[in-house]
């Protein structure tokens, strides 16, 4: 971790802060049932200069997919025209910190009009597209980290490493997938056990409702009853070329506190 000092001293050399724009794709994909779109979010459209550098030379990788930045603003206004009669809102609109915001986000977007989703601090080193097959419906990649959980036995035989949690900051699925709708119900669900709950360690609490845990956790149900070879497991990491965090991403948090930084305090009211 870098000291505040060293940042203080290295955020002079980040400004002026760079504005993202979106960006459409300059060359034909070869998916078929997954949209070509990345969608992304974060709090404000700027960033620091080698953060920038680092999302541009990812969409550089990428040129077959549109690109498109939802900041607070654009996020709130989307999931109110398009979610606001549906009981995953209010969840989302008391919804205590980011992370949750840009989850159940990331689920509905995808739900609503297929395509892709990756955080804003993360990358490939390979295209997005590569990964897939011309015919997959869905792209999911596993952690490195073991789930000391382990699925059921039909999960178990379908899934490429039932033993890790799926990873949850990349990923792709067509419209209407069904992962999709069973994990905004699961949200829906497991909600009123969340509500108003101060926990000691607010960021497993989160990962549990919104975050890798509930999403491995409904992977693993549509495995135990589903054998889908089109949605694409791309191994550990995106096969090697998944990238963790962008150079740069640290400035982001000038501006926006990191959640991992909080105790002893409720997720979701």
């Amino acid at each position: 971790m870098l000291s505040t000092i060293k940042k203080q001293i290295l955020m002079i050399g980040e400004k002026p802060m760079q504005t993202l724009l979106d960006r459409k794709a300059t060359t034909q994909t070869h998916l078929q049932n997954i949209p070509p779109v990345v969608y992304q979010t974060w709090e404000v459209d700027y960033f620091g200069k080698t953060h920038f550098a680092q999302i541009e030379k990812f969409r550089d990788l990428n040129p077959d997919l549109s690109f498109e930045l939802f900041a607070k603003e654009k996020l709130e206004t989307y999931m109110e025209e398009v979610w606001g009669d549906h009981p995953i809102y209010p969840i989302f609109k008391k919804s205590k910190f980011g992370p949750m915001f840009a989850d159940i986000f990331r689920y509905c977007i995808l739900l609503e009009r297929g395509g892709f989703y990756f955080d804003i601090s993360k990358g490939c080193s390979v295209s997005v597209s590569s990964l897939c097959a011309a015919n997959s419906t869905g792209l999911i990649s596993y952690e490195a980290h073991d789930c000391v959980v382990i699925p059921n036995m039909k999960a178990i035989e379908r899934m490429a490493h039932p033993e890790k949690y799926i990873l949850q900051w990349g990923m792709g699925f067509a419209k209407g997938h069904p992962i999709l709708q069973r994990l905004i119900e699961n949200i829906c669900e497991y909600y009123p056990y969340f509500k108003g709950k101060s926990f000691a360690i607010p960021k497993n609490a989160i990962l549990s409702l919104t975050g890798p845990g509930m999403f491995t956790k409904t992977i693993r149900e549509f495995f135990n009853e589903s054998a889908d070879e089109n949605l694409t497991q791309a191994g550990i990491d995106f096969n090697g070329s998944g990238i963790y965090s962008l150079k740069g991403s640290w400035v982001r948090y000038a501006t926006v506190p990191a959640y991992t930084t909080a105790n002893s305090t409720i997720i979701v009211d």
